[in-house]
Parts: structure tokens; sequence; C-alpha cells
């Protein structure tokens, strides 16, 4: 196993192969059922030879279900390789990025090489040269692994019942129960302290056997995350698309349609949820994503998408988006928008730091934003009503709680809230959510008129409120904070960066982190840390 082997090695095209696994056994499982049947011939026909006949029936069902049952230890191991591969993966992400900030690159044949024209110290690359040497070691044991267990399938046989697992330790025999998982809400360090005493056989074992759990744990490392969502993205549309083939079949053969049933809003609320899975694809299929929440339980869908690992930056970028955000309707723009955001302040950290510095950018999505229209005859989906920040804000406090929790070394967080979003930052710095700085963009409000309250350093709290932005003086949660006391105005008019680039004006209340535009800009200097190096 090589680097060049590892990277493309894909753990998505394994998690392909074990749904294809999956139906596959399906279909042999109702041939199964379906000798099983036929072997009574309905009770038409008795007598010796049909005992004859029937004792072969039993002979195929017998063999069948041993194919059947082969078929599926097989998509165990794909199951149990491919969390562990893009962990693996993301290593190698770090490693590589550790390596360009020491002034190295990794190769693809693994070894470390100066970049050209950068002063490199030896030591650091020894160390990187060591991490990708035991990296490698562990994809190579991880390849033998899979590699013995698809051997044994084509050349020993398995009695049904006997379920073999695939382990890191070479161990195959299938637990007696899964580790018991954190209660949601468990506080983030918690968790951390958790998962960090559980050895990498009941990892493995969590990630494949209760993703919706493992994913949902604010304190686990991203990578973790990420496998665990990711599995349950395949899990939640196969789920969702029974459901629509299911209430489209009860549709059809209504005269009155959805009228008494109901089955017409859950066809529409599926599918929107299904839309939104599509969006969550099209953005995961970028480069550096990570899925670090995954929640269908509600009316519109949830997630949190980053881009950048969150376990290594040193800055990390939260933004919260505002009333009428779903995933299938605004996920490919925030996550278009906050990847310049990190683009931005990756240029800020040029100008102000040396090499090491790093920046991940999150689309926190992960509460039921209010929504326009009938939502407003509701008090929990209303914009003028602040239920919903109130619900979503544990919920985003023990997501950045999180971001510390599950690494070595606390990251600089800057929370971004626009609009509604701002009420739902607000509210959870209140609560002690963990954060360094806060930036509120056309807030209508931010849960308090007291800026101590946020529980932010002096100076660490921004507002950016552009011209003609109606929605930014309503005042509807605590005052219009305009008027605040302790609150740092930014600009978002035209300027110019700091290295004499033409910086754009905004107007109105969606456009405040429009690349190019002084808003923006202005942002990604406190996601940074240079807040203060004002556009001229």
């Amino acid at each position: 196993m090589n680097l060049h082997d590892l990277v493309r090695w894909n753990p998505d095209a394994l998690n392909d192969f074990e749904n294809e696994l999956g139906r596959c056994a399906a279909r042999v499982e109702g041939v199964r059922e379906a000798v099983t049947t036929q072997s009574d011939c309905g009770g038409r026909w008795r007598g010796d030879t049909h005992e004859s006949a029937a004792s072969a029936f039993v002979a195929y069902a017998t063999a069948i279900a041993d194919q059947r049952d082969s078929i599926r230890r097989v998509q165990e191991c794909a199951i149990l390789v491919a969390p562990a591969l893009r962990m693996l993966h993301a290593e190698l992400d770090a490693t590589r990025t550790a390596a360009a900030a020491s002034g190295f690159v990794v190769t693809d044949d693994g070894t470390v090489q100066p970049m050209s024209g950068v002063s490199a110290a030896p030591a650091d690359r020894a160390g990187i040269q060591a991490r990708v040497a035991a990296l490698l070691a562990r994809a190579t044991e991880l390849d033998d692994e899979a590699a013995a267990t698809l051997s044994r399938e084509l050349d020993e046989h398995h009695p049904a019942g006997q379920e073999q697992w695939l382990w890191p330790d070479g161990t195959r025999t299938k637990p007696a129960h899964l580790p018991a998982t954190p209660e949601p809400g468990t506080p983030a360090d918690a968790v951390a302290q958790w998962w960090r005493a559980l050895d990498e056989r009941d990892r493995t074992a969590l990630l494949a056997g209760r993703p919706g759990a493992i994913g949902a744990l604010d304190g686990i490392p991203a990578g973790a995350r990420d496998a665990a969502n990711r599995a349950l993205l395949d899990v939640e549309r196969r789920r969702l698309e029974e459901v629509a083939a299911r209430l489209r079949l009860e549709l059809e053969g209504n005269l009155f349609g959805g009228l008494f049933t109901a089955a017409d809003a859950g066809l529409e609320q599926t599918d929107k949820k299904l839309a939104a899975l599509d969006a969550l694809d099209e953005v995961l299929a970028r480069d550096d994503r990570y899925l670090l929440s995954l929640d269908l339980s509600g009316r519109e869908a949830m997630a949190a998408v980053a881009v950048g690992n969150v376990d290594h930056a040193e800055h990390v970028a939260v933004f919260v988006p505002g009333a009428g955000s779903t995933l299938q309707g605004g996920l490919g723009g925030y996550d278009t928008q906050v990847s310049a955001l990190r683009d931005e302040a990756h240029r800020h950290l040029g100008d102000t730091s040396g090499p090491g510095s790093s920046v991940a950018a999150v689309t926190w999505l992960d509460y039921q934003a209010p929504q326009w229209g009938w939502g407003l005859a509701y008090t929990e989906r209303s914009p003028v009503s602040d239920l919903a920040a109130q619900i979503a804000a544990p919920r985003l406090s023990g997501f950045l709680d999180g971001l510390a929790a599950s690494r070595d070394g606390d990251p600089d967080v800057t929370v971004v809230g626009h609009s509604y979003g701002a009420l739902v930052a607000g509210l959870a710095l209140r609560q002690g959510a963990d954060a360094d700085a806060a930036v509120f963009l056309g807030a209508p409000g931010i849960g308090t008129d007291d800026v101590r309250e946020l529980g932010l350093p002096v100076g660490a709290a921004f507002l950016v409120e552009a011209r003609r932005d109606a929605f930014a003086d309503v005042g509807t949660f605590s005052g219009d904070p305009s008027f605040l006391d302790g609150l740092t105005h930014l600009p978002s008019g035209e300027g110019t960066s700091a290295t004499g680039e033409p910086l754009t004006a905004i107007t109105g209340h969606s456009s405040y982190l429009q690349p190019g535009s002084t808003s923006s800009y202005q942002v990604a200097a406190v996601v940074a840390g240079a807040a203060g190096r004002s556009a001229a």
C-alpha cells in the first residue's frame, strides 16, 4: 500500500458497494422464501415422493441461505472498512496540511520533500515522515484484513448463523453488544472523554452500528462525525424513498387524494427532505467538506457542513443563517459564501501571521429556522417569535462547545449570525457557549440589551448593518442592536482592502457575505483575529 493507492481507495465507492450488496442479499432472501413456500406445493401434493421433494427443497433453501449470509458478511466487511478509511483520509489531509505549514510537501510516493524556496527544519521533516509511515502502515493493515476476509468467503464454507466481523486488531468475532452511547444533550467535554476512552475496535463498531447516534454527539472528532453522518445519509435516503413511494401509491388509489389522510402533506414534506439530501450530496462532493451533523427528525432537514477540518484549524467561523433558510433552498449558496469567507480569512492571516495558521468555516443549519408565509401562523415557526431561537440556542451552544472538546488546543471561534440567526447566536452566547468573537449581520435583535451578557471579551462583538436593510432596524428582540454600547460597527459601503483591492458596497438584507464586498472582508478579518485592519 502506497500513498497513491490510499488516495485512490474511495470510501464512497465502498459505501455504494455495501448498498448494492444489501440489495443483492435481499433479492437472494426473496428467492429463499419463494423456494421455502413452494416446497409445500400449497398442500396439494402428499406422499413419499412429496417428502423426498420437500427434503430437496429444504436443502436448496439452506444452500441459498448460506449464499445470502456470505453476501452479508462481505457487506459487513465494506461497512466496517469504509468509516476506517474515511478516518485515514482525514488524517492524511491533516498531515499534508501540517507539512505545508512547515514548508514541506507529501508526494504521491509517500516521501516528504521541502517546498521550493522555503526554509524548513529537518526535525519537522522527520516528524512528518514518521506520521506518513504510520498512516501507511495502518492503511496496509486495513487492506490486508479486508483482502483476507474476502478471500475466506471465496475459499471457505461459513455455516449459517456464524457471523464474522472484521476488526482492526485482527479479531473476527461479532461483539456481544455495542458500547452504550451518551444520551443526547450530554456535555461535549463528557462526550469527548468517553470517546477517547474507547479502543479502535469499539469506535469502528459504533460508526458502523450506530451512525445516527455518533454523528449527532458534540465532542466527537470531525472525521468520525463526518463518516457517521455520510453513512446515515444513505440510510435516510433509502428510508425516505420508501416512504415517498408508499405515499404516492396511497394517493393514486384514493379518490379523494390526501383530503382525509394528509398523505399529500406527508409526501410534500418527504420530497422536501429528499431535496435536502440532494443539496447535501452536491455540497459534500466539493473538496474538503465535512458533514458534522444531520437530523431529519423535524419539519425541515437540519445539518452542519464544514469547509476545512475544524479539529485542525486554528480559526473557526460558524455561520448561522436566518429565517426562511432551508438546506434544499440555500445550502449550496451558503457553502459558497463561507468558503469564500474562509479564503479571505486566509489572506488576512497571510498579512498578519506566520506559517501554520489555518481556517475552517461551518454553515450551521442544525435548527428549525422559522419560515415566512404560513409559518407566521405558528408560534414555533414564526420569524416574529423568539421561540424557534430559544429551541435552537442550546443546540448551537453544544456545537460550539464541541469544537474545543473534540481536539487538543482550543481554536479561535467566531460565530456569525445573520438576521434571525443573530438572535440564535446571541441566545447561545448568553447561555455560555464557547466562542471568542461574534459578528451580527442585519440583526433584528441579539436577545439582550446588554452586550456584556454575551460573555465575550471586550471589543469582540461586532455589528454590520447595510444601507436599506429594513429588517435590521425593527428591533423585535430586545431592541435595535445599532444603539447598544459594546458593539463595534463594521462598514458595509464601498472600500479598499489593506492590499489596495476595491471592495464593493452591499445594500438590503441578504448580501452580507457576498464575496468581494466590504462586509465580507470585515467579517473575515474578525475570523482571522485581525479585526481593526479596517477598509479605507
